[in-house]
């Protein structure tokens, strides 16, 4: 299995920040890793938390459409993993655009921006 610890902490800190639960516990959802990535996704009904019942299946699906709205606009790539879960791989590397010349054509310097009166 490959090893996909830099991108395990960078999706568990994204959606930290987003303000889910990603500890183990009440919430249910689970983040762990796998063959091809990132797996988020929720345990059996059998296995949730003796004093919590386990979330219902429109519960589940908001939370799971929620976390994948906020990992696609943080830039990894998002696909459907089973009935309820989520498979986070990193999208392709940024495009590096390099700075424009300080000095236009020529080794003039550019055109100004002509200004714009509000009246």
């Amino acid at each position: 299995m490959v090893d996909h610890r830099e991108l395990f902490e960078d999706v568990t800190a994204d959606l930290a920040r987003a303000g889910f639960d990603i500890d183990r516990g009440p919430s249910g959802l689970r983040i762990g890793h796998g063959p091809q990535g990132v797996l988020i996704d929720w345990p059996p009904a059998e296995q949730a938390a003796a004093d919590q019942p386990p979330p219902t299946e429109g519960i589940r699906a908001a939370v799971t459409g929620a976390v994948a709205a906020v990992l696609r606009e943080s830039g990894y790539r998002v696909v459907p993993a089973g009935p309820d879960g989520l498979l986070v791989t990193a999208s392709r590397p940024p495009v590096r655009v390099a700075a424009p010349d300080a000095l236009g054509e020529g080794g003039r310097e550019p055109a100004g921006v002509p200004e714009q009166w509000w009246g």
